[in-house]
């Protein structure tokens, strides 16, 4: 015989538990008092114990009802706590973002954006993870992301970019270095320059490519990094000049480097990523807003650059 209790047998086993008679839990529940008694009994019978003991025309709960009624009591607060989670995450008051980020952008560009939504929504919670070229895809694809930022598209039927704008390449030159550079930095100004640079194949590496192939400039030493954040390191600690995108440009400390405008066009684009075969979260929605509103403002705010005439 199965043992499983409706919800309407156990608001009565509660019920009488609280009234301490099965009058009284017929009023509080507004029923008959015999449907209250055919309840209890049938309880009773399911269940295989006796819950109450009568004597004197009084009724007395048994252990078995009390602890019953403790099992019970536990469950209805974790109910109600859940309610209380749903009703919250309906009203808005509490929800949780997941989202990634490219490392050039992940720093300091994705934490104001949420910083700025977490303070008109003080309930919400951010998982921010920043990851690679390689980790991008799979994270929205198939992993915990509802979204990811990048500077570049991504190609699979399942995942729609979203250009949102654009990064400027700028330079970073160690201040003992940086009386050689007035106004905005053109190929020339680099030549017989210790550079950092990039693997030719990633998204910096090719923007550099671009910059440096519009004139015929000869290099001097290099050395290379593989993310924009080590690149910003070799430039504070002296060991040449970086040449990376203004996001990860603003963690650098500009008591150790310059940070110089180039005389050239928007290097980076920004992309959103999302599974537009997953339903896109209002937070997602938010977030996207202001990182546009945030980026239309850094450009809006950007100097013009002037470039000084140099040997070619």
């Amino acid at each position: 015989m199965s043992m499983t209790l409706t919800l309407r047998q156990i608001e009565m086993f509660r019920a009488v538990m609280a009234a301490k008679s099965f009058i009284g839990a017929a009023r509080l529940l507004r029923v008959a008092q015999p449907t209250v008694t055919n309840v209890i009994a049938r309880i009773e019978d399911r269940l295989g114990v006796p819950l109450f003991l009568r004597q004197g025309g009084r009724i007395y709960p048994t252990a078995e009802a009390v602890n019953i009624l403790a099992e019970i009591d536990r469950a209805f607060v974790q109910l109600e706590q859940a309610v209380m989670r749903v009703d919250k995450v309906a009203r808005r008051e509490a929800a949780t973002l997941r989202l990634g980020a490219a490392p050039s952008i992940g720093r300091r560009l994705v934490p104001e954006v949420l910083n700025a939504l977490v303070t008109r929504h003080p309930g919400l919670t951010v998982h921010l993870e920043i990851l690679s070229v390689a980790q991008v895809l799979d994270y929205v694809l198939g992993g915990p992301g509802e979204c990811a930022v990048s500077v570049f598209p991504i190609a699979h039927g399942a995942i729609r970019s979203t250009r949102l704008g654009q990064a400027r390449l700028v330079c970073l030159v160690p201040h003992e270095l940086a009386q050689r550079f007035d106004g905005a930095v053109a190929p020339g100004h680099l030549k017989d320059e210790t550079l950092i640079v990039f693997e030719p194949h990633t998204v910096h590496g090719q923007a550099i490519a671009r910059f440096l192939g519009s004139a015929d400039v000869s290099l001097g030493r290099t050395h290379q990094a593989r993310f924009a954040e080590t690149a910003v390191g070799l430039a504070e600690a002296g060991l040449g000049i970086a040449l990376v995108d203004e996001f990860s440009a603003l963690s650098a400390d500009q008591s150790r480097v310059a940070v110089k405008p180039v005389a050239f066009d928007p290097a980076f684009d920004i992309f959103l990523h999302v599974n537009h075969e997953r339903p896109v979260s209002h937070f997602t929605q938010l977030f996207q807003r202001e990182l546009t509103r945030q980026l239309a403002a850094i450009a809006a705010a950007a100097p013009c650059a002037t470039v000084r005439s140099v040997p070619r």
